[in-house]
């Protein structure tokens, strides 16, 4: 609108070419609406959960059970998981789930620890925006056929789970990669020496990094806008606005050949336009 009213004022003085400027404005905009990403494309695009065991195949509201659970609440009102899968979160980790301790060791996790790990499986199973670093996982072959990789976890997020777990036990360096575990023995899954975390990872960006290998990414920034919080807690969640960010750029990329080719015929008609103006 702005632009026509602009037009309007560089046209007062000759009413005969009005018509034709309105014209040519109307193939400008047709060029710059043929590179735009609407919001109903970004919303389409993030509406999908990955494909694993746990999760739904759609997000939706879970609010009526989450609201009488426990921690995953931030996700209540727009979920991949089911209150099915935070009972069993709550009830044993991720042992229910997936066969996997987190007691290790001959060790119990403390509760400190423990509670970044039942947040971070909550933001696993739950999370609806994260199509933008979904991948195939081609190692899995029960309990997923996706996964999510180099997700953007605020910095200060990363500090304050490896500060609450640096001095409990672990007996691997990389929990996402299963050639690091025993599968066969039930209450014993290590294959490797135990260690601090602290030992096996050095640091916080080592041990967000590499912990899921390589889900999260340590990513410096604000919450909200460059990073992903691990408890987007609050009447919206800020992690959206991180999701749209990465989408649009995604989005543009992938239909960047379609969208060049209509700017293109549109810009061939400017060019006549603006001849015929002449």
């Amino acid at each position: 609108m702005a632009c026509l009213g602009v037009a309007r004022g560089l046209i007062a003085s000759d009413q005969s070419t009005m018509a034709k400027l309105y014209v040519l404005l109307g193939l400008l905009c047709a060029i710059t609406s043929s590179l735009a990403v609407t919001d109903s494309e970004i919303e389409e695009f993030l509406d999908v959960c990955i494909d694993s065991k746990h999760h739904k195949e759609k997000p939706g509201p879970e609010a009526d059970v989450f609201n009488q659970t426990f921690h995953c609440t931030p996700w209540k009102n727009h979920a991949c998981c089911t209150a099915n899968t935070t009972f069993n979160i709550k009830k044993d980790g991720v042992f229910s789930l997936y066969r996997m301790h987190w007691d290790q060791c001959n060790t119990t996790m403390s509760p400190k620890c423990r509670r970044f790990f039942e947040v971070d499986t909550c933001m696993y199973e739950c999370s609806p925006y994260m199509n933008p670093w979904i991948a195939r996982d081609t190692v899995s072959k029960v309990t997923r056929k996706e996964r999510f990789q180099n997700v953007p976890m605020c910095s200060e997020d990363c500090d304050a789970w490896f500060e609450a777990c640096k001095d409990d036990s672990t007996c691997s360096d990389n929990w996402g990669d299963q050639k690091t575990w025993n599968w066969t023995k039930q209450g014993n899954m290590c294959k490797k020496p135990c260690k601090t975390f602290k030992e096996y990872y050095g640091d916080a960006k080592t041990f967000c990094n590499r912990l899921f290998n390589y889900s999260w990414k340590y990513t410096e920034g604000v919450k909200g806008e460059d990073c992903m919080t691990l408890w987007p807690n609050g009447t919206t969640n800020i992690n959206r606005k991180v999701a749209e960010k990465r989408a649009r750029e995604i989005i543009l990329t992938r239909s960047s050949a379609s969208k060049l080719a209509s700017g293109f015929s549109a810009l061939i008609l400017l060019i006549a336009a603006t001849v015929y103006l002449i």
